[in-house]
């Protein structure tokens, strides 16, 4: 094997061919161990390298991560592959790869997969650019260019700071969901977006009413506190990206490899915080995952359900624990909620582990217009006593035009985003489940 030259480990210099480790009629040569000659090369016969396509046989190997090419050193010829002073050769590569292999062997795997930014929608230059000096775009005349954001370079070679980036698509574009204010007019509207809308410090929106994008508050009820400073660096408020992993990256141990929403695995204080769907099946219920779509990307509310593969914890709620643990009195960052920690009536509204009641029950039936609730068994119109509520059942992910994100749902009237066109208090949520004569 030649890599830079001169005589290659059979001792064959330029020029010379033929089986290392075998005579020039074909015969396998003796296998004898033997010093390096005078001039440093190896003699002949002393090793060989064989890259070959074939499954595990049990002999020692060595395997490059970027194909499946197996460079395996012949067990024939083990002592044959030492040094003079009995210390093992290092193995060799292949005629050509020589430092190229070293550096892909040493590439780990980030596991990354989602329904966004990922496949065939992924369009990299929409998000990145490789330098801040681009003034031309990707058309064969250098047309199509959309200017970049007035600050940079920026990190990861965005185009753009983060929140600017994410709503140059997700504020009213016609290419993708629109996430900003309660004008939907993105790739989808008209519909009840399942989230909501979010708001943004400086731009009219008030920071009460859910989720509110360059803020620098703390989480209401996190424990330890969390502040997006914390990530993001002082006087740089919530971003997209403190909840959202743009490319759906899940690290290891993520039950399916796929997270909701490409929503991160860790969530202010949180880790493993696995939310599962129903990838690749859309339109067939997995009881199984937590999130039931009907279809790709769906963001319509009436699209989407929530499962309990665990009739004691809510995904969702531990997911949003990771910056609001204590929301409640709930302590959503380990151990069972629902029950709160006192005896007799529940000390605060349960997210998980607390069924509805019957007349809870009925109730909630009797409504046209149904906030969202969790169902070990799949069904949801009309729902049984397997029903349980959790965070999104009174709040919007995003938030919305009421206080905390709340859906003032009366039940009927046409839905909307802030509950439907009938509902204008609290009140009107509570009474989804809940009768004034017998609130509990």
């Amino acid at each position: 094997m030649r890599v830079h030259g001169g005589r290659d480990d059979c001792g064959r210099g330029d020029g010379e061919f033929g089986d290392c480790g075998r005579d020039p009629d074909g015969s396998e040569s003796p296998s004898t161990p033997v010093a390096r000659r005078a001039d440093g090369a190896r003699p002949r016969g002393l090793r060989r390298a064989r890259v070959q396509r074939a499954p595990y046989d049990g002999r020692r190997r060595r395997r490059s991560c970027a194909s499946n090419l197996t460079i395996r050193l012949d067990s024939s010829r083990r002592d044959a592959g030492r040094d003079a002073d009995g210390a093992p050769d290092r193995p060799t590569a292949p005629r050509g790869w020589g430092a190229p292999l070293l550096v892909l062997a040493l590439v780990v795997p980030i596991a990354a997969a989602g329904d966004y930014h990922a496949g065939d929608t992924l369009r990299c230059s929409d998000c990145h650019v490789m330098h801040f000096s681009q003034s031309h775009g990707f058309q064969r005349n250098g047309g199509g260019f959309t200017p970049l954001g007035g600050l940079g370079p920026n990190k990861s070679l965005l185009r753009n700071q983060v929140n600017d980036l994410c709503l140059a698509c997700h504020d009213g574009s016609p290419a993708a969901t629109d996430v900003m204010g309660a004008v939907n007019s993105g790739d989808q509207p008209g519909i009840v977006r399942l989230g909501g809308y979010l708001n943004r410090f400086g731009m009219g929106g008030a920071t009460s009413t859910g989720h509110t994008l360059d803020s620098l508050e703390n989480a209401p009820d996190s424990s330890p506190t969390w502040n997006p400073q914390n990530e993001n660096g002082a006087g740089r408020g919530l971003t997209c990206i403190n909840c959202h992993d743009p490319h759906g990256g899940v690290g290891v141990g993520h039950p399916t490899g796929s997270q909701y929403r490409n929503l991160r695995v860790n969530p202010g204080t949180g880790s493993a915080r696995f939310v599962t769907y129903n990838q690749g099946a859309f339109g067939t219920n997995n009881l199984a995952r937590d999130v039931f779509l009907r279809q790709p990307l769906a963001y319509d509310e009436a699209r989407v359900d929530w499962t309990e593969p665990n009739d004691q914890r809510s995904a969702i709620a531990r997911w949003c624990g990771g910056c609001h643990a204590r929301v409640h009195g709930n302590q959503l960052d380990g151990g069972s909620s629902g029950g709160g920690s006192r005896t007799g009536p529940l000390p605060e509204h349960p997210v998980e582990d607390k069924d509805l009641e019957n007349d809870m029950v009925a109730r909630y039936n009797s409504h046209n217009n149904r906030v969202k609730v969790m169902s070990e068994v799949g069904l949801w119109r009309p729902v049984g006593r397997d029903a349980t509520p959790t965070c999104i059942t009174c709040h919007k992910a995003h938030g919305n035009g009421n206080p905390r994100g709340l859906i003032f749902r009366s039940g009927t009237g046409v839905l909307t985003e802030d509950g439907d066109s009938n509902g204008t208090t609290q009140g009107n949520l509570c009474m989804q489940c809940h009768d004034s004569a017998n609130p509990d």
